[in-house]
């Protein structure tokens, strides 16, 4: 198809979804065809006839349909790319064909249409001197106590004691268990830790541990829960035999020099300072990512467009992926208890449609900015999430590659550079 002479006719269906006719002349059609017959009749080896020398009549009668499909998606996969880059439509996935010419004759016509979704084409302004209002970063006294005890907390380590288990203390047993009599296959454990207090896979077990001691024998009876994945010990009753091996009870450093040096600083105020500042630093991660929402609220109230209903789609689809994923493993936000796999599919349909919408907008300033991402950039950013994770920068490169995410770290990079030149024209109210 080098000299476009198909005609093309444009259906709106909606701002992002377009119709294009496609109607190809038969002199387009009948060239292709006798291209096609003619290698057919080099490649094609008929008992009876020399190869090359097969007469047409015997190779129609034999390939039509062959030869009517094969023209058909060379002529649809020629053409379709000039069409697009004519009516410079920039699709967000491939096209639907469907064929318009009822019966392929091979000296007419041949009509297709390709319905497509597109980028819807926006224009943002009103993005250069906003009026965001920056919240005053402060950390308290109280702040920084409460930070510390954390800190505390994180350093605790268990001792062991000789005396009765109590709550709060971490009981290492053996155990076994029954139901009729019979051992429950893979109910047996080594070793096994329990905080008595805390929240443990078999409400009841830590109960069952209070008050016993290192050497304890111990006979239990603890019911089941409901959830379990185990579906045949659910809301069942079993017999566990335990044994304890040790109980320890909870130390926690005190929050001086030595609290400091174990952490690698020289000193506790120079550990406070520290934390004081992680506390600003991340405080005003977290004021930039509230403001970052505020722009994009506004950015996207004023400005409306349809969205393609193909990236809605991908994007719900990544987002109750993720969700699923974390229920197999048991955890389920909180107020996604109780919802329906209909309602969760609303839900994150509405969150998918806000992603699509901030793409939409982000993209159009960066192209109508020029804000370009460069290979130092990109390694960069890279680099910065590898240190974050504790893995090497080659390492997390070839598994962003792999996965075919390089775009979608590339267009992260590109809209921080567009937040970073709005908040660098907008009128702070510090």
């Amino acid at each position: 198809m080098h000299n476009h002479n198909f005609t093309v006719v444009v259906e709106d269906l909606s701002s992002v979804k377009k119709k294009l006719n496609v109607t190809v002349p038969a002199a387009e059609v009948k060239k292709a065809v006798d291209e096609t017959y003619r290698s057919l009749k080099n490649e094609v080896s008929i008992a009876g006839f020399r190869k090359g020398a097969i007469p047409m009549s015997i190779l129609k009668s034999r390939f039509a349909e062959h030869v009517r499909e094969d023209v058909t998606k060379r002529i649809v996969e020629s053409s379709y790319p000039h069409v697009l880059h004519e009516q410079s439509f920039s699709p967000v996935a491939p096209p639907q064909i469907e064929l318009l010419t009822e019966k392929f004759d091979e000296a007419g016509d041949l009509s297709y249409s390709a319905t497509v979704e597109i980028t819807p084409e926006v224009v943002i302004d009103g993005y250069k001197d906003m009026d965001l209002e920056w919240r005053s970063i402060d950390v308290t006294e109280r702040d920084l106590d409460e930070a510390m005890e954390r800190l505390r907390v994180s350093r605790a380590t268990y001792k062991e004691v000789e005396r009765p288990a109590d709550t709060g203390d971490l009981v290492v047993v053996d155990f076994d268990s029954f139901l009729d009599g019979k051992q429950i296959k893979d109910g047996k454990g080594k070793d096994f830790n329990v905080i008595i207090g805390e929240m443990t896979p078999l409400p009841g077990f830590d109960d069952a541990l209070k008050g016993t001691s290192k050497g304890d024998v111990k006979d239990a009876d603890i019911t089941f829960p409901e959830n379990i994945s185990k579906k045949e010990l659910a809301g069942r009753q079993a017999r566990f035999s335990i044994t304890v091996k040790s109980v320890k009870a909870k130390y926690m450093p005190e929050i001086d020099d030595e609290l400091a040096k174990d952490l690698g600083m020289e000193s506790l105020p120079a550990l406070k300072e520290r934390v004081r500042v992680d506390m600003i630093n991340a405080k005003d991660v977290e004021e930039k990512e509230r403001l970052k929402n505020v722009i994009l609220d506004r950015l996207i109230e004023n400005h409306p467009f349809e969205v393609p209903e193909t990236l809605v789609n991908r994007y719900q689809a990544i987002i109750l992926n993720k969700v699923a994923e974390s229920m197999s493993k048991g955890a389920v936000a909180p107020e996604d208890q109780g919802l329906n796999v209909d309602e969760l599919k609303a839900k994150y349909r509405v969150q998918a449609e806000r992603h699509v919408r901030e793409d939409v907008v982000l993209d159009a300033i960066a192209a109508f900015e020029k804000v370009e991402v460069s290979e130092e950039d990109l390694n960069g950013a890279v680099q910065n999430l590898a240190s974050s994770r504790g893995i090497s920068f080659d390492a997390l490169m070839k598994r962003i590659e792999q996965e075919g995410a390089l775009e979608v770290v590339r267009d992260g990079i590109k809209h921080e550079k567009v937040f970073d030149m709005i908040f660098e024209a907008s009128k702070t109210a510090e």
